[in-house]
This record gives C-alpha cells, sequence and structure tokens, in this order.
C-alpha cells in the first residue's frame, strides 16, 4: 500500500501537531498541511507557467478526504494537471442507494436493473469522466434488442444518480440531461383485459378449473381493486369496524389506503381463514412458510398458463374490469379513483381535499359485491344450462 493510499480520514484525525507545521501528500497534488495550532488545511499544488502556487481548498474535517480529493480534481484538471482520483459512480450509486430503498416501490428490480445493464461498464469510472455519448453507447445496444422500456428505466435511474450527485457536490452537472430525447419512447401496451360484462364467463372458468387457493386471491384481488403485489401483502391485522387498512409504506402510491368490507367480502375471508393450512399466520395469503406471505406473482403465473386467459387477462386487468364497471355505473370520478388507490388532483388541490371518500365508497363497495354475486350466480345458470344467457346487469 503506497504512502498516499494510507491516509484515510481515520488517519487524519490521528495526526498530531508539531512545533513546526509540517505537509502530507495525500494524493496526486493533494496535501494536507498541519499547522502548530493543530488546524488541518487542505492544499492543492498547481505548477504553472514556471511557477508553483500551493491552493487551500478549506480544513478538515470540514472537508473530508473524498471531498478534498475531489476538490482537487477539478482545481487541477483545469490546469490540464494529472488529477487525484475523486468520487465514482459507484460512490454515487450508494448515495441513491441510501436515499432510494424506501421511497420507491419497485426498487429492488430497478436495482438489479442498474446492477445488470449500467454498473458493469461505469461503477470504477471518476463520475466526472462519464459524458452523455458513454451513456449512448451503454444504452443503445438495450434499445436494439427490443427491451425499450428497460432502457428508459436505466435510462432515468442513472439521470437521478446523477442528479444527486450534482445535490452532493460530486460534480458540477448532469451531463445526460435532455438525453432521454435521443431514444424512442416505448410503445406503452395497456395489460390485457376484458369488458366487465364478460366476468360471468371468467368466474365460470375459475370456479370450474382453479384451485381454492387461486379462486380466493382472484375473488379478493377482484373486490378489492388492489395492484397484485398489494394483495400478496395483506395481514389480518389490518381489518378492524369491517375496514381493510392498508399502511402507506406498503401501497404503491405511499398513501394509506382503506377498502371497505361488505358482507361478501367478510364471507370470503371467512373462508379463506377456515381453508388456510397456516391457522397462525399473519398475512391472509401465507407462502409456504407461514412467516412469509405468497408470491404477488403467483396468481399470474396461474392465468398465464391457462390458454382460456393467454393475452386476454392479467391479475393487474381486474382493475381495469372494476374501473370500467365504476364508470359505467355513473360513480363520480373522484370516487371511482379513489376505489383503486390512485392519486386524484394536484398538489394544490390535494393539500385541500384530503377524504379519501371512505364512507361515499361504503355505498359503492355494496354495489359492486352485489355485481360479483350476480355474475357469479350467472356463471352457474350458465354452465347448468348452456342455452340460458343471463345479464348479470338486469
Amino acid at each position: 500500500m503506497t504512502q498516499k493510499n494510507r491516509y484515510t480520514d481515520k488517519a487524519i484525525s490521528l495526526l498530531t501537531p508539531n512545533t513546526k507545521r509540517y505537509q502530507i501528500t495525500v494524493d496526486n497534488g493533494l496535501s494536507l498541511r498541519v499547522l502548530p495550532s493543530g488546524i488541518k488545511s487542505w492544499v492543492v499544488r498547481i505548477p504553472h507557467k514556471g511557477s508553483i502556487s500551493d491552493i487551500s481548498i478549506g480544513h478538515w474535517p470540514d472537508i473530508n478526504r473524498r471531498e478534498a480529493a475531489q476538490k482537487a480534481r477539478q482545481l487541477r484538471r483545469q490546469y490540464d494537471l494529472v488529477p487525484p482520483r475523486g468520487y465514482t459512480f459507484n460512490d454515487a450509486y450508494a448515495l441513491w442507494k441510501s436515499l432510494k430503498k424506501r421511497e420507491i416501490v419497485s426498487y429492488r428490480s430497478e436495482r438489479l436493473r442498474l446492477e445488470k445493464y449500467v454498473l458493469p461498464k461505469l461503477r470504477l469510472k471518476q463520475i466526472d469522466q462519464i459524458t452523455a455519448p458513454m451513456i449512448i453507447n451503454l444504452l443503445k445496444p438495450i434499445e436494439l434488442t427490443g427491451k425499450r422500456a428497460t432502457m428508459k428505466r436505466c435510462l432515468m435511474r442513472t439521470k437521478e444518480i446523477f442528479d444527486l450527485a450534482v445535490c452532493a457536490g460530486y460534480v458540477h452537472h448532469n451531463p445526460i440531461n435532455g438525453l432521454s430525447r435521443l431514444f424512442k419512447p416505448p410503445k406503452k401496451k395497456p395489460r390485457p383485459s376484458i369488458p366487465w360484462q364478460s366476468l360471468p364467463e371468467v368466474l365460470s372458468v375459475m370456479e370450474e378449473k382453479a384451485p381454492k387457493r387461486i379462486k380466493h386471491i382472484f375473488l379478493l384481488s377482484l373486490y378489492s381493486m388492489l395492484r397484485p403485489g398489494e394483495v400478496a401483502k395483506l395481514r389480518w391485522d389490518w381489518i378492524e369496524n369491517n375496514t381493510l387498512t392498508i399502511p402507506a409504506e406498503e401501497m404503491k402510491m405511499r398513501r394509506v389506503h382503506r377498502v371497505p368490507l361488505t358482507a361478501f367480502a367478510t364471507d370470503l375471508l371467512r373462508e379463506i381463514k377456515s381453508d388456510t393450512k397456516h391457522k397462525r399466520s399473519v398475512f391472509i395469503f401465507p407462502g409456504q412458510k407461514s412467516y412469509n406471505h405468497v408470491n404477488s406473482q403467483t396468481l399470474t403465473n396461474y392465468m398465464r398458463s391457462q390458454d382460456f386467459f393467454k393475452d386476454r387477462l392479467v391479475p393487474h386487468g381486474l382493475r381495469s374490469i372494476a374501473r370500467s364497471w365504476l364508470a359505467d355505473q355513473g360513480i363520480s370520478y373522484e370516487i371511482a379513483e379513489s376505489c383503486l388507490a390512485h392519486v386524484v388532483g394536484d398538489s394544490v388541490s390535494r393539500a385541500y381535499q384530503r377524504s379519501d371518500f371512505l364512507e361515499a365508497r361504503k355505498e359503492v363497495m355494496e354495489q359492486w359485491s352485489s355485481f360479483i354475486r350476480a355474475c357469479a350466480q350467472s356463471s352457474q345458470e350458465n354452465d347448468e344450462n348452456p342455452d340460458l344467457s343471463a345479464n348479470p346487469t338486469d
């Protein structure tokens, strides 16, 4: 290990003053000057036009070793001198992880995507040497393979990393601002769903072919209008006074969401409870181990395995069925969106309107429950008599 690499912040804290000022070299052109008073100053040496200048850039510990190296790096590069090593892309990525881990719902998938496509090429590069062309060359092959959505998310998160690096003082500007204009936007394809009028047919197939556990997940997903990942994490202790209250940290929009429970829902939950093999699990749908919940892809995987659902319906499409039904029943926009836990209005309107329309949604969920029951009955009648065409909306 070289002399300059031994001077970490901890090593610097152990340096003691002498009767005379002394100076140690920390990195290329970066030194630490220790005064008899105990003050420790960072100094950058700049040879220019036949003379040498020592420029003070601050004191330790106000400026730590890494920050001093970055300041020295920026200063020496102005004079085309060999700079010390400063912050790498990996340092900025570590900062992004520490700030975003509890903020982004899809944090784990975003992190794995960055570590697969971005980090291998950029991890050890000095962050002030990364340019827009480098990012273009990195992401273009991803786009050419048809993974436009992957490319877009990699670019979005890389831009976030640089934005945070600017705020932290690692670099002066974000070199990839506006870079998204050079890439074609991904084609947005809505998740497969069916008209709500076709729900009796779907319930008939689920009743005939699906295992009971899958049927329970399907029905609770349909009733609650929750996202698949939110349904998977539901807990028994979130139910109180005929209301299911989901904590903000478990919701996509990071807002507490309440679901009114009708007689249909409570009957369904009672049946789920009696059929589960993990009676003491805190989760409504426990996984193979009682201390964990079911995989969020359980229902998705089942529906993908069935020819009837292929390219026609996915679990997220149940929310589309519910939303379309709400619209056709004349339910107001705000109440319908609240049923799906969507954020309504801009930041100003939300600052004033803070109701989640729980009382109004109780009545809506009663109507929704009646519709699901009617669809189930209609599907049973059609199974018994294929020539009988029942309309659940009559």
